[in-house]
């Protein structure tokens, strides 16, 4: 039997059209009546929304910058969304209900996410083998006829096409018999050509891919002149409600927009709001004198509160630390936690209520997993030193558990910030992230570190309190840059022996500032 391998040519009818809202826009190439084949689950919509036309369904692609194809069914109004589908143009099948669309290169604005892809492609081997083979066969035969048939011609004609591929095939045949009422020779010649065409193509690809993700870091700045929320402007000390005697440790109480400090002086816990500062301050533990009975400190430096609004006092000399309820007063006493050498600043991991305590005398940092039982060490525990196991005075300790889940150490007298993983024990070492470079007051050094913050994108800011300074270092970065602070006095834009710090909700910089008997807040300028 006769048969032809034929080979099809695709074209593909691209419609290119803008979208544009709220200074975005995407170019995308339109396929009607064409579907995804979906291969894998890797190539299955991330989002399926419901939209009335088409072009609300392109709408919703440019709103999601992952977008790079959609596909709208027109019976269902289902818009589908989909990563890449790049690699399935070429099994697309046919399906009257939906038009496909695929996001053009380099088109969408604003850009999208700041990973960029480079790849190389090689064409190493090609090799193409053809063979053709023909046969005629001729037949002659001779007849007599004596009937007589009239004429007869059929013309057929097929035509088929597509959107995106476009295939016309046309065929025409006309049969004409012709004899006579005599006696007639009738010769018949019948031709068969058989043609095969086998083409082998083998190509050997070799894809090299590099990625290259750059992060944007918003880089925020500060007044450099600070505000008193509470205490003396002026630096004076007090035991009034309106006063402070070397403030040390703070807590933010973001829900309620209080600010919880440590009174050292006073041998007391004040809670202050910030709605109206500065104000009249509540004294919710101690103010009972100097002394360890558990309504009372004599050297309060940690506080903070857990997640269901229970207050922490480590108190230096006592060598305790103290849970009070939520709601407490001076009348209050409160229940013993644990005991920690020398207990300096502390952390709660608000998600799961570990307190986090540095113990100055111990060269560790203890930790109470869920705020209850026996402390076990989380860092350090090994010693006086320098090592990366080691502490030499540690004050402050900050637990992110928002962003890094880290743990960060001031290690006070070695001058430097130490990062420990998660779950970290005795025998973790940690790194290095902030000076280390021996005391002082160059970009790279730090002088008697003892408070830290961490914010969303790994930046550290430090409380240097030797520079009366506040220390802006960047993730990875080998040297720092002051953001406040700098000289030692009592003016605005001064601190004197600075103990703590954190950021309200608007990120104002709050600086427990010891010395001067005040709490400042340096305002956000840009950010």
């Amino acid at each position: 039997m006769a048969s032809k391998r034929i080979c099809l040519s695709l074209v593909f009818m691209i419609i290119t059209q803008s979208v544009g809202e709220d200074m975005r826009s995407v170019r995308m190439s339109l396929m009607r009546n064409r579907k995804f084949q979906y291969a894998g689950s890797s190539c299955l919509p991330f989002i399926n929304i419901t939209t009335s036309t088409i072009v609300k369904c392109q709408m919703a692609c440019l709103a999601q910058i992952y977008c790079r194809a959609a596909s709208f069914h027109q019976s269902t109004s289902n818009c589908e969304l989909f990563t890449d589908m790049s690699n399935e143009i070429a099994n697309m099948q046919t399906d009257t209900d939906i038009t496909s669309m695929i996001v053009i290169t380099g088109t969408r604005s604003p850009p999208e996410p700041t990973t960029t892809t480079s790849t190389t492609t090689s064409s190493t081997t090609t090799s193409t083998t053809t063979s053709s083979s023909s046969s005629t066969t001729t037949t002659t035969t001779s007849s007599t006829t004596t009937s007589t048939t009239s004429s007869t011609s059929t013309t057929t004609t097929s035509t088929t096409s597509t959107t995106t591929t476009t295939s016309s095939t046309t065929s025409s045949t006309s049969t004409t018999i012709t004899s006579t009422t005599t006696s007639t020779t009738t010769s018949t010649t019948s031709t068969t050509t058989s043609t095969t065409t086998s083409i082998t193509t083998k190509t050997s690809t070799t894809t090299s891919t590099t990625s290259t993700t750059t992060t944007t870091i918003q880089i925020c700045t500060w007044s450099q002149t600070a505000t008193t929320i509470f205490g003396s402007q002026a630096g004076t000390s007090g035991s009034t409600l309106s006063l402070l005697s070397a403030p040390t440790g703070m807590y933010y109480d973001k829900a309620n927009n209080r600010l919880i400090v440590a009174d050292m002086g006073n041998q007391r816990i004040l809670q202050i709001s910030l709605n109206s500062s500065p104000s009249v301050a509540t004294v919710i533990a101690g103010s009972n004198g100097a002394g360890c009975s558990l309504n009372q400190f004599t050297t309060i430096i940690g506080v903070g509160l857990d997640s269901s609004g229970s207050l922490y006092g480590a108190d230096y000399t006592c060598n305790q630390i103290v849970r009070f309820p939520s709601n407490s007063n001076s009348a209050t006493s409160g229940t013993l936690l644990g005991s920690v050498a020398v207990p300096a600043l502390i952390s709660i991991n608000q998600l799961t209520n570990d307190i986090y305590v540095a113990s100055y005398s111990a060269n560790a940092v203890y930790k109470f997993v869920g705020g209850s039982g026996s402390p076990v060490v989380a860092a350090g525990g090994n010693g006086n030193g320098n090592s990366l196991n080691q502490f030499s005075g540690p004050n402050g300790v900050y637990y992110d558990y928002l962003y890094t889940s880290s743990l960060y150490v001031t290690d006070l007298s070695n001058n430097r910030v130490m990062k420990f993983p998660s779950g970290s024990t005795s025998a973790t070492y940690g790194t290095v992230v902030a000076g280390g470079n021996g005391a002082g007051n160059g970009t790279n050094q730090l002088n008697g570190p003892r408070s830290i913050a961490v914010d969303s994108s790994g930046t550290l800011y430090i409380l240097d309190t030797n520079n009366n300074r506040v220390q802006r270092w960047l993730q990875n970065a080998t040297s720092g840059t002051t953001i406040v602070g700098g000289t030692q006095g009592t003016a605005s834009n001064q601190l004197y022996w600075p103990e703590a710090l954190l950021f309200d909700s608007y990120y104002n910089l709050l600086v427990a500032d010891r010395y001067n008997n005040r709490i400042q807040r340096f305002n956000i300028t840009t950010c």
